[in-house]
């Protein structure tokens, strides 16, 4: 019944097709007119800041005064589009906080007690509170729910900001970068503690660099964000609540990457927990026989289970930690007593008091949304659903917002370069054949077929509200145009068919590819082969279960693999598509080996992708964000003449479904894996209004 209601949905689609243009107008102009300096942003949403707090961060910070009511925001705002900011809660306020009522009957030290001596001050983007109520979320397993880790618990040294134009103060208050970018000093929040009451010191970070990022058995390979010229990162404790990290070279994208995930990595690891099943700091006895009891082999695979976001004995720094883990359903996050945030009012945050996540198919969950059984959730909706999304708004209580992608595009297409067969290698490395299957296809219909017309055809490419946006590359060789497509072809020598109109290769046989997903918009996909076996190159498409197509990937084994956008908004944080970057760089995953491995391992590349490896190593170094967004350019000019990956249609906004009981999850924000949405928007402010 879904799939015919959603034939009939395409009208709708079409209908809500102005509506969306406008919202993704009014939201465009929002991020291009919005001020990067914090006080000016803060005056543009309609609040007064003080402008007397000193922050040594290179993000100014600016404290609430005791006689700044201004900083409070209005219950009913003018500023629709508003979007919450942070700032440092003012000596001069006193130590008089507030702490949910739900807590006011539990065994625990004062709220005063709990809270840093400078908690962090969340300024919400609508209201302060109320306090109270359940986040009903779904997931499609236990692993998907393991994901708050990254998207609603966002607690790293630094965040991202909801537009992803900031990089703002969270763990750490303030940094400085000094030694032209080689060194990095952060000064922590002092009094954070655990969510069992422990302080949060530089001690956990280095035991996270000395015991766990060190150690052969937890970390095999050390990530590349963590290591400059070959070398590993030295980390030092300067004080209790001071770290340095020290680089052989300058680290042009260390901070960007610390706000894009890498900086929780070392905040997740509390030391007075984990040494219990640490080989350094417990006998090999002891852990045998806590190995044994726990029904594993290996002293690290009961660290590995000690380290699970289901452990409910594992301390967090979360604003909701795990309180029934599977296979309880549902799966229940409730507020931690020790959160270190507050509001401008002095509210300890979270205001929700728990979160309830349900496991079902992908399909279900978008009956539920439909239903307005869902409290504020995007991921798992599918664009296929649109129309009904927008249509039963009224019915099931909630509103539908249009986030924009930070993503440069949707079904990209990878085509292996290091191909095993050396024939088809031939074909596949020439520029002319890319070239071709990119005009080969109608990009118009694609829209259309996948999307209700609401996407626009492009390269992947940074998006345009990026400050690394090219319009020449996204429009590269996009135009619907066999003609153009058979007549490189011809040139490259492949004019002979056989009978069945399909194109000899140079060894007598026909030239054949198969496209290999994992039920990435499929029926798209048969579109997409249809249009290149009617150029003369035979294509099929598989669908694969994840893991063999991961398999698949790495073994070299594709002929064509197809994946989503990668945060092409900053794309110096996963350039996949724009180089052989990582084993993500479907494309060329053997010369990725080559890149990350200094030549050791993979396969050569030829001059002009070592020419973009260059490039990105000098992005790498440099501390100049203009410089970084020049040489970026030069590696999009080089994609843009050899289109080593070939884009399909991009621009589709990010649906967010929200009860209308909601408050304070913005009208507009950025998302993107880089940026944790939505964790960007301070998810631990959001509040829910009892129903009268």
């Amino acid at each position: 019944m879904l799939k015919s209601t959603l034939q009939l949905g395409k009208a709708l689609g079409l209908t809500f097709f102005a509506l969306f243009i406008l919202i993704e107008a009014l939201g465009y102009i929002t991020w291009q007119l919005m001020p990067r300096d914090p006080v000016a942003l803060q005056r543009a949403l309609g609040f007064e800041a003080s402008i007397t707090g000193v922050s040594r961060s290179p993000e100014t910070i600016v404290p609430i005064s005791a006689r700044d009511d201004q900083g409070i925001p209005d219950r009913f705002p003018t500023h629709p589009k508003a979007l919450h900011t942070v700032t440092e809660w003012s000596p001069a306020r006193g130590r008089r906080f507030r702490q949910a009522p739900i807590l006011d009957h539990k065994k625990l030290p004062p709220v005063e007690a709990r809270l840093p001596e400078n908690p962090l001050v969340i300024i919400p983007p609508e209201q302060n509170g109320p306090y109270g109520g359940v986040w009903q979320r779904y997931a499609t397993g236990p692993g998907d729910i393991g994901i708050i880790k990254a998207r609603l618990a966002y607690e790293g040294l630094v965040r991202w900001g909801p537009m992803a134009q900031r990089i703002l103060p969270n763990l750490a208050v303030s940094w400085t970068i000094e030694n032209a970018g080689r060194t990095f000093t952060f000064q922590l929040r002092r009094g954070v503690r655990w969510s069992d009451g422990h302080p949060f010191t530089a001690d956990d970070i280095l035991f996270w660099y000395e015991h766990v990022i060190q150690h052969p058995d937890l970390t095999p390979a050390t990530p590349g964000v963590y290591m400059r010229g070959g070398v590993l990162m030295d980390v030092e404790k300067i004080d209790a609540y001071t770290v340095r990290f020290q680089f052989e070279q300058p680290h042009g994208l260390f901070l960007k990457a610390l706000a894009s995930g890498r900086g929780y990595d070392m905040v997740d690891y509390p030391a007075h927990y984990l040494k219990h099943f640490h080989p350094t700091f417990t006998s090999k006895e002891t852990l045998d026989v806590m190995t044994q009891a726990a029904g594993f082999d290996f002293w690290y695979q009961l660290w590995g289970d000690k380290r699970d976001w289901r452990n409910m004995n594992l301390p967090r720094l979360w604003a909701w930690t795990i309180a029934e883990p599977p296979p309880a359903q549902p799966v229940v996050f409730v507020r931690n007593p020790y959160y270190w945030k507050v509001d401008p009012d002095g509210n300890q945050l979270p205001y929700i008091d728990r979160i309830n996540v349900e496991i079902y198919d992908p399909e279900t969950i978008n009956l539920k949304a439909i239903n307005g059984e869902i409290g504020m959730q995007s991921r798992h909706l599918q664009f296929g659903n649109y129309p009904l999304f927008m249509e039963n708004r009224d019915k099931g209580g909630y509103r539908v917002l249009h986030w924009i992608n930070g993503s440069g595009g949707s079904n990209i297409l990878g085509i292996n370069l290091n191909q095993k067969d050396p024939v088809l290698k031939s074909i596949v490395g020439d520029r002319r054949f890319r070239i071709a299957l990119s005009h080969a296809m109608d990009r118009d219909v694609l829209n259309e077929a996948g999307f209700f017309g609401i996407g626009r055809p492009r390269q992947v490419s940074p998006p345009p509200s990026s400050p690394y946006y090219d319009p020449a590359y996204e429009q590269a060789y996009i135009t619907y145009d066999p003609v153009i497509a058979d007549s490189l072809l011809d040139a490259m020598g492949l004019k002979q068919k056989n009978e069945e109109g399909i194109r000899i290769r140079p060894d007598g046989q026909p030239v054949e590819i198969t496209i290999e997903t994992t039920a990435f918009n499929s029926h798209l996909l048969e579109l997409v082969a249809g249009y290149w076996t009617a150029v003369g190159v035979k294509t099929k498409v598989k669908e694969l279960a994840r893991q063999l197509f991961y398999q698949r990937k790495a073994a070299l084994m594709h002929d064509v693999g197809v994946w989503g956008g990668a945060d092409e908004q900053i794309p110096t944080l996963d350039p996949r598509w724009f180089m052989p970057y990582s084993h993500e760089s479907i494309q060329a995953i053997g010369y990725s080996r080559w890149f990350r491995s200094d030549g050791a391992k993979g396969e050569k590349p030829p001059e002009d992708i070592q020419q973009v490896m260059a490039l990105y190593r000098q992005i790498e170094e440099s501390m100049d964000e203009s410089e970084q967004i020049r040489l970026f350019q030069n590696i999009l000019d080089l994609n843009r003449e050899n289109l080593w990956v070939i884009g399909t249609v991009g621009g589709m906004p990010s649906l967010i479904v929200v009860k209308n009981t909601f408050r304070n999850v913005p009208e507009i924000a950025l998302t993107g894996w880089s940026f944790r949405s939505p964790g960007n928007t301070a998810v631990e402010c959001y509040a829910i209004e009892a129903i009268d």
